[in-house]
């Protein structure tokens, strides 16, 4: 039997606090900064309610970042399969929209009122740092859910490492400690908490039992390093990431992208690929000493890697490769005339009005989409789309990755 949200609410209204079943608790969070920043803090909501016995409530990704704030919310499951998800952990998974209406076109800019009849208060725990003052930014979540929260920070106990008041990182054990339903640990205990700071309409709430809230899940784990979401072994995603196969209806739009890449007819057979994603942009600033900005890999690295994974994947796989496509944030047009001196293809989504068609959002998932096909994958540390992508060819294809980082890079010797 499979287990959907069905289970978990009562029905759908404007109000989603009225929803919650009395036999149920729940455990929600919010997400900030880029695409694959939200997706690793669904990540660890969905591991967390996992770990607490809690029914993960998953909020629709915000525009933020690389997408303008105009781009609209995309529900969760348009973008990952939640039915394979829920199967795979026999357990609910449920998302915001599912116990409480929220405009497809919701404005994540304008506030929310106290004179909204579907507003909703929480009070919710804050991850922040110790030296933080203010819990994490989600006023674009609060605007577009309708939600006014207060907020509590979580106990010491929580951090990777209390004795740095800097330390950004919680650990899932810690968190599973104060919202275990019925014994949270002792220091918990309500009468044991300050409010960090109230809600941005004055309101004063203590963190929820029946719906546990946090403002932040992307620094966490389970205590043996920090950013441990970057390892192949990280429990949340073995447990739960390698499971988030995309939507059917996203999967269809990127194969076809694909297929025209190629120039193959509709329906053909995709040959064996090898993905590329090369990060450029924000990445330029980080230079080595004596280096001026912008400070890249050279394209010649993704080559040889190329023909590294090429290699490779022939001994492992005994396929040959002669495929590559490529992904990248960079608009230089001479950047992408040394990609086509190499016969890599890749999608120009300006000329396939991709944003015209399908919307903001489209051009980065199907980008993703397409990445996830290969039977090889370079990418580029330590971006978390790049990351990500190759847990997905590795577990997903049984592929062979390459992650290529520019302050580790030593360029061929020239013997000659």
């Amino acid at each position: 039997m499979h287990l959907t949200y069905r289970c978990c609410l009562w029905f759908l209204t404007r109000h989603g606090v009225e929803n919650l079943r009395d036999d149920t608790y729940y455990v929600t969070s919010f997400a900030q900064a880029g695409f694959t920043n939200q997706f690793i803090a669904c990540l660890h909501l969905i591991y967390l309610g996992h770990l607490t016995g809690r029914v993960p409530v998953i909020p629709p990704i915000v525009p933020a970042a690389h997408i303008s704030s105009t781009a609209g919310l995309i529900p969760f499951s348009s973008i990952f399969n939640l039915t394979l998800l829920r199967a795979a952990l026999r357990t609910p998974v449920i998302e915001w929209h599912d116990g409480k209406h929220i405009e497809a076109n919701a404005s994540v800019s304008l506030p929310t009122t106290s004179s909204d009849p579907a507003l909703d208060h929480f009070g919710c725990w804050s991850t922040r740092p110790l030296s933080a003052n203010h819990a994490g930014y989600v006023e674009n979540d609060e605007n577009a859910l309708r939600v006014d929260m207060s907020f509590t920070r979580v106990p010491k106990h929580v951090y990777f490492n209390a004795s740095n008041k800097d330390d950004m990182h919680t650990t899932f054990y810690g968190l599973s400690s104060i919202i275990t339903p019925g014994h949270p640990h002792a220091a918990a205990a309500e009468g044991r908490l300050a409010i960090m700071h109230p809600s941005r309409l004055g309101k004063k709430m203590k963190p929820e039992e029946r719906m546990s809230c946090f403002d932040m899940l992307y620094y966490v784990s389970t205590g043996v390093r920090e950013f441990e979401f970057e390892e192949p072994w990280s429990p949340a995603w073995a447990r739960v990431g390698k499971f988030l196969r995309f939507a059917d209806g996203l999967e269809g739009v990127g194969l076809a992208y694909v297929r025209k890449a190629f120039g193959l007819e509709n329906g053909e057979a995709i040959p064996p690929l090898i993905t590329v994603h090369i990060r450029r942009g924000d990445f330029g600033g980080n230079c080595r000493p004596g280096e001026k900005p912008p400070c890249f890999l050279p394209l010649s690295a993704y080559k040889d890697s190329v023909e590294d994974v090429r290699k490779e994947i022939f001994e492992k796989h005994k396929i040959e490769v002669d495929h590559v496509l490529v992904a990248s944030n960079e608009d230089d047009p001479d950047f992408w005339k040394t990609i086509d001196s190499y016969g890599w293809k890749y999608f120009n989504h300006t000329s396939s009005r991709t944003v015209e068609t399908y919307g903001e959002w489209h051009p980065l998932l199907l980008d993703k989409v397409a990445l996830s096909l290969g039977v090889g994958f370079v990418g580029t540390m330590p971006s978390t789309f790049s990351v990500y992508n190759a847990r997905r060819v590795e577990d997903w294809n049984d592929g062979v990755t390459r992650l290529l980082n520019y302050w580790s890079y030593k360029p061929p010797v020239n013997t000659t």
